[in-house]
């Protein structure tokens, strides 16, 4: 298969689902050889088998991202099946929806260490597989790392990823490796179905200026700009892909169409 992504090796971790699925599938679209990290062999096996559907060449690693060790293990097979690495999409997220006073500190440390300390983990023990010609790595972050609501450790971990993004940009330039992040705002997965029961749909739509949400498939073609070759000169970015919704101060849910 053709495309800007043709015989390259992209690495996703929390691929199995949501974003990360749908980031590895317009990458397998494109051509990439993809290995998908996630914690659910069940899940990976699924998104697996749909990769292979799209004429992908395709693996799935079980795999904790909060693990060094497995990390280590995970790359490792990744160059023994591919010989190269040239993308990361650090995707894996979790979420905790509640404020300071209701968090506890196991629910503070579990979301700073998947959807921060993992970023930290992940693109290190990817770092030695990239080859001379450098590569892409591309953090999942949000606008919750932005604007203030109410997840109290999952803003203090998304905003911690932008400015790790811009952290490794910096160290990583000499190894012609760029680091980017993507913000969505939200987005039609799974993790955001029990806010939407909870307040339904009327209500966050009526504070997205564009009125609708993201599909991951939005994320996933921004995603791809900025690992490809077009964005060769674009490191250290924050890309926030929210409707608008960061964009304005809408003190009252403005009632949707």
């Amino acid at each position: 298969m053709t495309g800007r992504f043709s015989g390259k090796a992209i690495v996703v971790s929390g691929g199995a689902s949501g974003i990360g699925l749908a980031v590895a599938s317009r990458f397998a679209d494109e051509g990439g050889r993809i290995a998908l990290l996630d914690i659910a062999q069940s899940a990976i096996d699924r998104a697996v088998s749909s990769l292979r559907a799209r004429s992908s060449d395709a693996m799935g690693i079980a795999t904790d991202v909060t693990d060094e060790r497995a990390l280590s293990d995970a790359f490792r097979q990744v160059q023994d099946k591919f010989s190269r690495l040239d993308v990361l999409v650090n995707s894996a997220g979790i979420i905790c929806r509640h404020p300071i006073d209701r968090t506890t500190a196991d629910d503070w440390h579990r979301v700073l260490d998947v959807d921060l300390s993992a970023i930290f983990l992940t693109t290190k023990a990817a770092i030695p597989h990239f080859g001379r010609d450098g590569g892409a790595v591309v953090n999942i972050a949000s606008v919750a790392g932005l604007v203030a609501v109410v997840n109290v450790a999952y803003v203090a971990a998304k905003g911690g990823v932008i400015a790790l993004t811009r952290q490794l940009a910096s160290e990583l330039a000499k190894d012609r490796i760029r680091v980017n992040a993507v913000s969505p705002g939200y987005v039609t997965t799974p993790m955001n179905e029990d806010v939407r029961a909870r307040k339904g749909d009327r209500f966050w739509i009526g504070r997205i200026p564009m009125r609708r949400y993201a599909r991951p498939e939005e994320i996933a073609s921004v995603c791809a700009f900025l690992a490809s070759d077009e964005a060769s000169y674009v490191t250290g970015a924050n890309v926030v892909v929210d409707g608008g919704m960061s964009a304005v101060l809408l003190p009252d849910p403005v009632p949707a169409e």
